[in-house]
């Protein structure tokens, strides 16, 4: 009586792993192979392998390319190709698993905030809360750059048209929209 080692396959998956007798009659719609030493595990889908005999599995990059593996939302394959990492949010915009808000725009590989301008161009905000944006910017700059140099004019340690220029500067740096 002769031993051989089989592995029984049925609808893509390994369903028996056997030392044994050759069976005199084979199962309908059972593929069979024979072989020794076959390092394949029952319960497996026989298309994950590159070799049922040896046990070498498939890349992760490859089963995703034969749809044997779907890539899980918001999931991407690392450069590796050997495991799942997480989307940027940049990554699943473009995707189109989320949404930008209005107020956000796409940059490089993030999700920021537009700016004041982008959300007065876009009418988004109006004229008026523009400006009153630009003269929260100019204030806070002329706090920290003109009022010294007001106090400086009070004291007579420097003329009063560099204080003027600094405050022209500063409007010029951050100009209303009419």
């Amino acid at each position: 009586m002769e031993y051989v080692e089989r592995i029984e396959i049925k609808d893509n998956v390994i369903v028996n792993h056997i030392i044994g007798e050759r069976p005199k009659v084979e199962k309908e719609g059972v593929t069979y192979i024979y072989a020794s030493n076959i390092q394949a595990n029952i319960g497996d889908d026989v298309r994950m392998y590159e070799d049922v005999i040896t046990g070498e599995k498939k890349s992760l990059k490859k089963l995703i390319d034969e749809n044997l593996i779907p890539i899980p939302e918001g999931k991407k394959l690392n450069e590796a190709g050997t495991d799942f990492e997480d989307m940027s949010e940049a990554e699943k915009v473009e995707a189109g698993l989320r949404v930008l808000k209005d107020d956000e725009k796409n940059e490089g590989d993030y999700i920021v905030k537009k700016t004041k301008q982008e959300l007065f161009n876009d009418g988004l905000i109006t004229k008026e809360q523009y400006n009153l944006y630009i003269d929260e910017l100019r204030e806070a700059d002329y706090r920290r750059e003109a009022d010294p140099l007001g106090m400086q004019v009070l004291r007579g340690d420097i003329e009063k048209n560099v204080w003027l220029e600094k405050i022209a500067e500063i409007k010029a740096r951050y100009p209303k929209v009419n």
